[in-house]
Order: C-alpha cells, then sequence, then structure tokens
C-alpha cells in the first residue's frame, strides 16, 4: 500500500517472514510482529495448498488489525488502547499509516519461487467477514476501530513450487467499491482451483515473484 506517511514513495506491506504472515514498513523497515521467537509465536502461518480467508484493516488512528479464517492475529494487531508487548520498534514510531492505494502481488526478496491465488477481493469501510467463503469463521462485524478502514478479504493466498512468476499485479484503491461480491451463504462448493462465486467477473490471474 503506498504510505504518504513515511514519506515520498514508500510503502505498508504486508507478507511472510520467518514462516509467518508480517507486516512492513518500508521507511525503517520495522515489522509487526518484531521477528524474535515470541513475536513469531503471535503471528500465524499461511497454509500451502489450501484457500484462506484473510481480512485485515487499517484506521486513520494507527490501528491496524488482521484476521485468518475469521480468526483475530493478536501478533498483527496494534493501535491507541491496544497492548501488543511484540511491536517492537513499531510501536514506539508516530507514523500512522495513510494507505493511498491497495496493491495486490508478491515480491520475492530470497529467490523463492512461489505461486499465489486471489479470489473475491473486497475493499470495503466496514469489516466484511469470511462468511460463505468455504473456509474459517463467519464474523461480519465492524472494526472495533471507528475511523475509515481498509479490510482485504481474499479467500486464497495458496503457495507452491511449480510455476516461475512474472512481475504482474492487480490494484485496487480504498475509495473503489468492491471487485466482487462475496460467495452466497452456502460456501464456496467450486473444485480446487476453480472459480468460486464473482459471476461474470473476471481478473487477470497474477502470478508473482
Amino acid at each position: 500500500m503506498p504510505d504518504p506517511a513515511q514519506g515520498t514513495n514508500k510503502h505498508l506491506r504486508i507478507g511472510g517472514q520467518s514462516k509467518i504472515l508480517m507486516f512492513n514498513r518500508e521507511s525503517d523497515d520495522a515489522t509487526l510482529p518484531e521477528l524474535s521467537p515470541q513475536g513469531i509465536a503471535t503471528s500465524a502461518a499461511l497454509p500451502a495448498g489450501s484457500w484462506e480467508c484473510f481480512e485485515y484493516h487499517v484506521g486513520t488512528d494507527g490501528t491496524i488489525e488482521t484476521w485468518l479464517n475469521g480468526a483475530a492475529v493478536t501478533g498483527l494487531t496494534v493501535g491507541p488502547g491496544i497492548t501488543n508487548p511484540n511491536a517492537g520498534g513499531w510501536g514506539r514510531s508516530t507514523i500512522k499509516p495513510k494507505p493511498s492505494g491497495v496493491y495486490f502481488g508478491w515480491e520475492s526478496y530470497g529467490g523463492d519461487t512461489n505461486t499465489f491465488w486471489y479470489d473475491d477481493i473486497v475493499v470495503s469501510s466496514s469489516r466484511v467477514g469470511c462468511s460463505g467463503s468455504g473456509t474459517g469463521g463467519s464474523s461480519s462485524a465492524a472494526p472495533s476501530s471507528t475511523t475509515t478502514s481498509a479490510v482485504v478479504q481474499s479467500t486464497t493466498l495458496v503457495k507452491s513450487t511449480t510455476t516461475k512468476a512474472s512481475s504482474s499485479t492487480t490494484t485496487s484503491t480504498s475509495s473503489a467499491a468492491p471487485a466482487t461480491s462475496t460467495a452466497s451463504s452456502g460456501g464456496c462448493t467450486a473444485s480446487q482451483w476453480s472459480q468460486c462465486a464473482g459471476i461474470n467477473v473476471s481478473f487477470p490471474r497474477p502470478v508473482f515473484t
């Protein structure tokens, strides 16, 4: 996410390191959580070979909240009134993220070959939840922060080691209407790797490094 609060051409990023999900602030390379054994234990691993429902909320007051399959990830939660002893350098900064856009892609710094699939991407000012995604919880409550948020639901982030990556990305901004509807309350019944929901909606298939 381009983040002018950090400076020109700086980004707020979420991805993986030390086999867990984590946020990274480009301006000072701070991570959330800090990558100590204790911090790593408060995050979650992204399973390979399965569909996952991933959501996060970025509030204008500096709040960040994160959910995987409907369950809050404590290590990826920070903000006013929230105690996170593993926020480290992230928590000591006065920077409050102000994303100007939301981009979906995967940039590899370690030379790994990864394939990620995204489906049913939604950007909204309130939490969408995982209901009907075929996996995870069913919460549809609003974020605990009442400020403007950017919530991203992706019913998949799947990793494999079979496809060489390219540099294409798909893009959405926080002011855009939802890219597609979520699946029906009956759940996803599509077979693996086939499209689930999003009738008459197509996206370029992203493959990333």
